[in-house]
């Protein structure tokens, strides 16, 4: 990199964080709806993001796209299902919602360090101390109206990925390729599938950022996951055409742009100024769901992101902050009373470090037999079920 593009880049995620806070505080109205249902997109997104991380990992084909469709729907539908089905309230249960909105912030610390070093080659360390200093103050002062405005400027703005993506796909790719892929890759397993299905759902359930979301939002699900579908989909596919029908990531196929971002003048920095934008309100939605779990929301939204900034520097692995999230939350998805809850969380503790004792810290079988696990231990009814709230998740 050159000192020229050096400057480009820090003066895009400058500008990117700029726009952020322009966006939350260009007006004190309440958020329209439409704001709120592009916010909620976002927080589907973020499942999305979770599950091509593990995907591209094995090579995404357009079945492996196709899985990635399903995967999104599922916290959706445990949202859904939790509206019929509350969980045990307490303060064990809002300790473990604030341990998901804990993980999953970290998941997404995380991958923007990643994501936006990949293209800047600045510190992915110092990204995620600057994102998530920022989007603590954004969340902290105004809540779900931050994430949700924040959020629709994301949307918007992925349009332009969307195009860049389509483009690189028809000029130097092919359509059929998309489908008929010219590289060979494992391909994702059942069992990381099966395990990635029952990780969503349990987060679903027990994700205050979404039940926020979709609480403050009242979006419609369908229009919200249509949403998602186009974007996902348009991105995807102008990439498997141009990747030759399957994404692998880490590859030198797969580096090809980012180490040639900087041919095309501006380029780099207008997908900066984006990704930035887009990651600010990755890391707000579950943010929120800290801002939701108590009455000083604030002050749960300092400490959790301050241990989400701790574990994501620590960086033991996406697969394993998810994995222990999804753990977590499993804890509380199928609850029917306190005491449930607490023998979930002890069978929760004990399974992930079964996992991590004997390696087994990416989704395959033995993280979704720990999970049923979980599910079903705290599944089972306490002498005296604990009153429950509706509308909780």
């Amino acid at each position: 990199m050159n000192r020229e593009f050096l400057l480009e880049a820090v003066l895009g995620i400058t500008l990117g964080l700029l726009i952020a806070v322009l966006a939350v505080y260009r007006t004190a109205k309440a958020p329209k709806p439409g704001a709120l249902r592009r916010g909620g997109m976002i927080a589907v997104l973020v499942y999305a993001v979770l599950g091509s991380s593990v995907i591209v990992r094995t090579g995404m084909t357009w079945l492996g796209l196709l899985v990635l469709l399903v995967l999104v729907c599922l916290p959706v539908a445990a949202l859904l299902v939790g509206r019929q089905r509350p969980a045990p309230e307490g303060e064990v249960a809002v300790w473990v919602r604030r341990g998901v909105s804990v993980g999953l912030t970290t998941a997404m610390l995380i991958a923007a360090g990643q994501t936006i070093s990949l293209v800047s080659l600045v510190d992915p360390r110092v990204l995620v101390v600057v994102i998530a200093v920022m989007t603590g103050l954004l969340v902290a002062a105004q809540g779900l109206a931050a994430s949700g405005r924040v959020g629709s400027l994301a949307m918007w703005l992925l349009i332009v990925p969307v195009l860049i993506s389509l483009t690189l796909g028809i000029l130097l790719g092919k359509a059929g390729q998309a489908v008929d892929r010219i590289i060979e890759v494992d391909g994702l397993s059942l069992w990381t599938a099966i395990s990635l299905g029952l990780a969503f759902l349990a987060l679903g359930r027990v994700d205050a950022g979404l039940v926020s979301s979709q609480d403050g939002g009242k979006w419609s699900p369908l229009r919200v996951l249509a949403g998602v579908f186009v974007v996902v989909i348009l991105i995807s596919f102008g990439l498997l055409m141009f990747f030759g029908g399957a994404i692998l990531s880490p590859s030198m196929q797969f580096f090809v742009v980012p180490a040639n971002i900087d041919a095309v003048p501006g380029l780099a920095g207008l997908l900066l100024v984006i990704l930035t934008v887009l990651f600010t309100a990755l890391v707000a939605s579950p943010m929120n769901g800290l801002h939701t779990q108590g009455a000083d929301g604030w002050r749960w939204v300092a400490l959790g992101a301050t241990l989400a900034v701790v574990l994501a520097l620590l960086d033991p692995g996406m697969d394993v902050v998810v994995i222990a999230t999804s753990l977590l939350a499993a804890a509380l998805a199928l609850a029917r009373s306190a005491r449930g809850v607490m023998l979930g969380l002890v069978v929760a503790v004990a399974a992930l470090i079964a996992l991590v004792a004997t390696t087994n810290t990416t989704f395959g079988w033995p993280s979704a037999l720990a999970l049923l696990v979980v599910a079903g231990v705290a599944a089972v009814p306490g002498p005296v079920s604990q009153p429950v709230a509706a509308g909780q998740g």
